[in-house]
Formats: C-alpha cells, sequence, structure tokens
C-alpha cells in the first residue's frame, strides 16, 4: 500500500529537519551565555584589579545580558585564584581578572606553579596598562633623580624604600631600580599599596614605588614629591615627569590588568566576550573612570595579549635570575 504524504505535511517535515540540522550544528558560543558569569579577582575588594574588574563586569551584563558576579580571591601574590582558575570549567562561565605580576613574574618568582600558569590558562584581553613610578616624601628635600642618588650616597644606610607585597611588580622594580641606579637602600614591603603609601606619609619611609594610579592624587595633593616613571614612555598622566630610561637608569617595567580563562575554554566564547568587553571603550563614563584612576584603556585581542604575556614572561625570568631573586 502507498502512502501520499501530502504538500502542507511535507513542508512541515522539511522545516522540522532543517530547524534539527540548525540546532545540532550550532557553535556553542551562538547560546551564550544561558546562566551567570563569575568573574574571579586575584586580589581584596577595593584593588585596583577589583575597580577595573565591577566597570567591566557591568558592560558585560549589559551587552551580553547576563548576570556576571565578581568574586574575590586574593592571597599569596596571586596564586590562589590562579589554581582556583587553572582547575574551573572550561566552559566560558568563570573568568580570572588579574595583574601582570600574577601572569608574567609569578612564574619566574615561584617556578613550581610556572606550568600552572603557562599551560593551563587561555589569554583573552589586557584590560589597561598602568604605569609605576617612584616618588619621596617632600621633607627629604629632594626633588629630581640626581639629588635623589646624592643624598643616599651623603647618607649611607639611611634611605628607605616603601612597595606592596614581597614579590609584588611594586618590590621587584624597587630591586631593579637599586641595582641599575648603584643605589643603597633598604626595601619595606607592605600588605597592599594603600599601606604602603601610609607608611610614606607617616614619615615611616623615604620613597614609594607605586602605579601612577595609587601616587598621582597624593602628587596632586602635595604629599608626594615625583621623581620618575619606570615605563618605556611618560604618562599622559603626568606628562612632566620623566622616566627612569631619560634618565639613563636602564629599568623599564609596567604595570597592567588583565582577563584570562581556562584552558580549552572555546575559542568562539573567549573572541565573544573579548568583543563586548571591548564596546566598553564607547561608554564615556567607564573611560572617565579609567581615566580618574589613572588606566589606560587596551582591550586588545586574545592574540595580541597572549604575545604580550609571553614575551613579558621572559623579560622577567631574565630580569629575575640576572638580579639573582629567589622567593622559593
Amino acid at each position: 500500500m502507498t502512502t501520499y504524504i501530502g504538500r502542507r505535511e511535507l513542508i512541515s517535515v522539511l522545516g522540522a529537519i532543517i530547524a534539527l540540522m540548525a540546532f545540532a550544528g550550532s557553535a556553542p558560543g551562538q547560546t551564550y551565555p544561558n546562566r551567570p558569569i563569575t568573574l574571579m579577582v586575584s586580589t581584596t575588594a577595593g584593588a585596583s584589579p577589583d575597580l577595573i574588574a565591577r566597570l567591566f563586569a557591568q558592560q558585560l551584563s549589559d551587552t551580553l545580558r547576563a548576570t556576571v558576579v565578581v568574586e574575590n580571591k586574593g592571597g599569596a601574590n596571586g596564586q590562589i585564584a590562579v589554581q582556583a582558575i587553572a582547575n574551573a570549567p572550561p566552559d566560558g562561565y568563570t573568568f580570572l581578572v588579574t595583574t601582570g605580576s600574577t601572569l608574567s613574574v609569578n612564574p619566574a618568582l615561584y617556578p613550581k606553579t610556572a606550568q600552572l600558569i603557562m599551560t593551563r590558562l587561555a589569554p583573552v584581553t589586557r584590560f589597561v596598562h598602568q604605569d609605576f613610578m617612584i616618588t619621596a616624601r617632600p621633607s627629604l628635600n629632594v626633588q629630581a633623580l640626581p639629588e635623589l642618588i646624592a643624598w643616599s650616597r651623603t647618607n649611607p644606610g639611611k634611605l628607605n624604600v616603601s612597595t606592596s607585597a614581597l614579590g609584588s611588580l611594586a618590590y621587584l622594580t624597587a630591586q631593579l631600580f637599586k641595582q641599575a641606579a648603584d643605589i643603597e637602600f633598604v626595601t619595606i614591603p607592605h600588605n597592599g599599596g594603600g599601606l604602603a603609601v601610609g607608611a610614606v606619609l607617616g614619615g615611616h619611609a623615604d620613597l614609594l614605588v607605586e602605579t601612577v594610579s595609587l601616587s598621582r592624587p597624593y602628587i596632586e595633593s602635595g604629599k608626594l614629591v615625583p621623581i620618575a616613571l619606570t615605563g618605556p614612555k611618560r604618562s599622559a598622566f603626568l606628562p612632566d615627569v620623566p622616566t627612569l630610561l631619560e634618565l639613563k637608569v636602564d629599568v623599564q617595567t609596567s604595570g597592567w590588568t588583565a582577563m584570562v580563562a581556562p584552558k580549552d575554554t572555546p575559542t568562539d566564547i573567549i573572541a565573544r566576550v573579548q568583543q563586548e568587553l571591548a564596546k566598553a571603550l564607547q561608554n564615556s563614563d567607564l573611560t572617565k573612570k579609567l581615566d580618574d584612576m589613572s588606566a589606560e584603556p587596551v582591550v586588545n585581542s586574545p592574540e595580541a595579549f597572549g604575545q604580550e604575556w609571553r614575551q613579558e614572561a621572559a623579560m622577567w625570568e631574565t630580569a629575575i635570575k640576572k638580579a639573582g631573586i629567589k622567593m622559593e
């Protein structure tokens, strides 16, 4: 017995087949996201990476129409957060916002975790670039690097430098500056940049090595004297302050905040997240807040950021070995 299918039935069957084929062939990123996204931060609440994460989390929430949660997981110079993100499911729902110190410096300082950082994380984007700088307490009566070096040589053993945590980018910058400038001082690390600033403002230390973001308000209020920047070029936020390179001191360090994902996170999801984050630069309110933080926005591609990350990690490995700095 022969069964005939009418035109309407045939159209319905074909439509169902096409819909099933489209669903089966759809990429994961096409239905993404369908649940909350977590941005893990490797610092405590209120620190610069945390503030940057929260600014971009709002942008991501608005453009993806999804809930984006910021979760702080500070401690151990970022290593606790790195361990957590490396073990997270690579499904595009957990990312890490962290610092250049964690991603590029820690592999050289902590060889036991180098493999974890360099092989089990995937680049997403570099959010911002933040320069470091050297400042002095006004009562030290130095206004420029030559005066600072002269003071240290006429007062041997008396100069103290305040930085954030042992092994942080600020701490390492101070050590490299000591060697390159042939200047003697004692480095006093603190548990966070805020405490490092407080030590100088309170007269317990003479110099501060910290970000422009942290130092700039105190420079503008006359509580700190700018000596030099440590980046490759002058800062747009403090254009009259020279770099160490200009002053013939061979030190070049810069800070940054970036986003990474667990290895094997789908590349189409990583690409989409980066593209949505890049749209933040069209938001004048967000860019003004970054400007107030002395943070220069970047939001580059995963490929560009990945290349920069590898280059900086190699640079820090060489610099740390040359300086003989060890943490474990």
